[in-house]
């Protein structure tokens, strides 16, 4: 976001020259401040992420690209002003532009009309001439990246957002860039110029003609596919229009058009009273549009970093960041009103986890019951009248959530750790797996035997399940570390086909169940090819396999012998129940009509499972005959159900989440009457309940407690400077803590 939020604590007073006076965003690269140089202009300063600034390859990369943006001048351009690539933590500033991110304006206010989307077409082909005319390519247009203000949008973060190439970002094979907006060219591994960025454009203005995309949403496989092997559509564009963005959108870049050319077709407009070109009076803008934009602008910037609020002497504190830093637990009084947008823009950017792989839910369940979370915790929490529907007696009583440190270790991991057995497994950063004491945080033992890094999935019967890169399943005895099987991907890949990834990994009754992408020869017309597979986890033998041909969703689940999942095919997207023993099919659900809805997100409770799809649609189905219950799909502009789902005291909590807002929700489990929903600053993600209270995180390092009806009273406390990768169990909280250690804390909820 583009428009400010409060300093936090651990944030700079000062970077270079600037003072820092609030929170702009973040992202992939950094976190945007905004600043006031020594003269007292508005600036917009980013600060490259700890991580990225050990590697030598981004650094040197990083100074080269901004030397180069330093030449961009244009109009519609927010011009790098200062930077400095060798400073401990490098960053560059640009003029600040206080504006409303395209994302945002489309989601809030939908689709715009041709007047709109010419100007906003010419405008931005104006400011990528200006960029490609000193040797810079963007690579990550997107709705985020471009701002909105009264005389046209501006285009940001070039300069930076290709700097991460030849770094550790993508020295594993990853693609950097936003699916949708990436270029065929880019996705097939070849080189990507100009015609790149314009590609980007023409996928801009089909999302503000559409409010969708030319290419549909859902995971970044799916996308990628459709940009890569299918036509997009344009459904919303009509005419002339309709046509440039057509040839933007080529598959060959070299029969797109040049910018300076787009700019002279799409400024070709003429009002009603014969007045042309597209700048050429204040109403460029969709209304609504322009009147968030004009009450944002009016909105004073700050002058000087607030104070942080001291620290209450007598609560528990948790120490994060590279600082010593206490940050105290917030004291919140009854939930607020829904802000406005004007409100709303002043939050900081979401940033949604790209990881294709998650943990499988079957396997570690994050609800947990109510005699195990936080005994006595959480009494003075309503718990209703009892009925999954009701609405309870909310309490008057602010609550107070804290967390005190017990522990922290020097221990780099990725993903979220998995709590069993009294132990605290991570997927470390060194491509092995590692077991600590969850009471001290000693290492128990490392397993490093997984070839090209690890991928953990959970811990199912005593064994801790991960797979590598080569698609070799392994299980590790959780009280050992030594390897009880591992089972290889030879067994389910097809002949004339070569195991690519696996979508999703689960494990139960001694049999290993994947959903899995595989290539095809190069001669071959389609992208890839897919399966849902079993194999015996004491042999290696495989049990069953089904071929899909359109795709399977990063969802699945194990419940009662009954696996359950999510395909695409020919004649719409699908919800399916198959036998786990034999593979046979019990029920197929239909979702959507049409390919590309998938399912994201299984959770089984009692004699019903429940679905989030990639619309926004959340299915509850009768999990023995395959037939509707309900389906809810909550009235915030979200897409896409995130995999975490709990299910608990007859409530079924989950998040979705759209652009740069997430959201939690509680829907009454019997019915999908809605209960309550929580607009968050980043992904929400459900860890536990327990005595009428739910506990969630967000990757803005936040965790927050509601009451599990209501929604109320709110209390929050800080974690992490970032994503803190939080796992729940019991009264005790693991997490990175954004300094490079997993920290182990323990959580009080208390009345005030």
């Amino acid at each position: 976001m583009q428009a400010f939020t409060p300093l936090e604590a651990g944030d700079p007073e000062r970077v270079g020259p600037y003072r820092i006076v609030g929170r702009l965003g973040a992202g992939g690269m950094g976190r945007v401040y905004l600043a006031r140089s020594p003269g007292g202009r508005a600036t917009a300063v980013k600060v490259v992420h700890e991580e990225l600034a050990e590697d030598p390859a981004f650094r040197a990369r990083f100074g080269r690209e901004v030397a180069a943006a330093r030449r961009v001048t244009g109009p519609f351009t927010a011009p790098v002003v200062d930077a400095d690539p060798d400073a401990d933590l490098p960053w560059l500033a640009t003029a600040h532009v206080p504006g409303v991110p395209l994302g945002t304006a489309v989601a809030t206010h939908g689709v715009w009309p041709e007047r709109s989307l010419r100007a906003l077409g010419s405008g931005l082909a104006e400011a990528l001439e200006a960029i490609h005319r000193v040797d810079v390519v963007h690579r990550d247009l997107k709705p985020s990246n471009v701002l909105l203000a009264p005389d046209g949008p501006r285009v940001i973060d070039f300069g930076i957002s290709v700097a991460a190439d030849d770094t550790k970002l993508t020295t594993t094979g990853a693609v950097v860039g936003s699916p949708g907006y990436l270029p065929p060219e880019q996705l097939v591994g070849r080189s990507v110029g100009p015609a790149g960025d314009v590609f980007a454009l023409g996928a801009l203005l089909a999302y503000a003609a559409t409010g969708t995309g030319a290419f549909g949403g859902g995971p970044a496989h799916g996308v990628n596919y459709r940009v890569v092997h299918e036509d997009p559509d344009l459904t919303g564009l009509h005419g002339e229009l309709a046509e440039v963005v057509a040839r933007c959108l080529a598959k060959d870049p070299l029969r797109r058009p040049g910018t300076l050319e787009l700019v002279e077709e799409l400024g070709r407009w003429e009002e009603a009273d014969g007045t042309h070109g597209t700048f050429t009076r204040a109403t460029w803008l969709p209304a609504p549009v322009a009147a968030d934009l004009t009450a944002l602008r009016a909105a004073p910037l700050p002058e000087e970093a607030p104070a942080a609020a001291p620290a209450d002497p007598d609560l528990p504190t948790v120490t994060v960041g590279v600082a010593p830093t206490a940050v105290a637990t917030a004291r919140l009084g009854a939930p607020p009103q829904r802000a406005s947008l004007a409100a709303r823009l002043r939050r900081p950017a979401l940033r949604r986890r790209t990881a294709v792989l998650a943990a499988a839910g079957t396997l570690v369940t994050l609800a947990v019951a109510a005699a195990l979370l936080l005994p006595g915790a959480f009494s003075g929490s309503s718990g209703g009248s009892g009925g999954a529907g009701g609405t309870g007696s909310p309490t008057a009583t602010a609550k107070q959530l804290a967390v005190q440190e017990l522990w922290s270790r020097e221990q780099g991991f990725n993903g979220r750790p998995v709590v069993a057995g009294g132990k605290v497994v991570v997927e470390g950063g060194d491509g092995a797996l590692h077991a600590l004491d969850a009471d001290s945080g000693d290492t128990e033992w490392t397993y490093d035997e997984l070839g090209g890094g690890a991928d953990l999935v959970g811990v199912s019967d005593g064994l801790v399940v991960a797979y590598d890169s080569s698609g070799t399943v392994h299980a590790v005895d959780l009280d050992s570390g030594k390897r009880a099987w591992s089972v290889g991907a030879g067994p389910h890949t097809a002949p004339g086909t070569e195991f690519n990834l696996y979508l999703r990994v689960v494990v139960a009754g001694g049999t290993v169940y994947v959903n899995a992408m595989y290539d095809l020869p190069e001669d071959d017309e389609r992208y890839g090819t897919y399966a849902v597979s079993a194999l015996d986890a004491a042999t290696g033998r495989l049990n069953w396999t089904r071929p899909v041909e359109y795709g399977l969703s990063h969802a699945l689940a194990v419940e009662d012998g009954v696996l359950y999942g999510g395909m695409w095919e020919k004649g719409g997207t699908y919800f399916y129940a198959l036998d786990a023993d034999s593979g046979d099919q019990l029920w197929r659900y239909r979702t959507g009509e049409e390919i590309g809805g998938e399912v994201t997100a299984i959770e089984v409770s009692g004699d019903t499972v429940y679905a989030g799809d990639s619309r926004g649609v959340l299915h509850a189905v009768d999990a023995r005959e395959g037939t509707r219950r309900w389906s809810h799909q909550p009235d915030v502009p979200s897409v896409e159900w995130f995999p975490s789902l709990v299910v608990t005291d007859g409530v079924v909590l989950g998040s979705t989440g759209f652009n740069d807002t997430g959201y939690v929700h509680a829907v009454a489990a019997d019915s999908g009457k809605p209960l309550w929903t929580e607009q968050l600053l980043g992904e929400p993600v459900p860890h536990a309940t327990g005595d009428g209270s739910v506990l969630y995180s967000s990757d803005t390092g936040t965790l927050y407690a509601r009451d599990l009806r209501t929604g109320r009273p709110p209390a929050q406390t800080r974690l992490s400077t970032g994503d803190p990768a939080a796992a729940v169990d019991g009264d005790r909280v693991y997490f990175d803590g954004g300094d490079g250690r997993l920290h182990a804390g323990r959580i009080s909820l208390t009345s005030t």
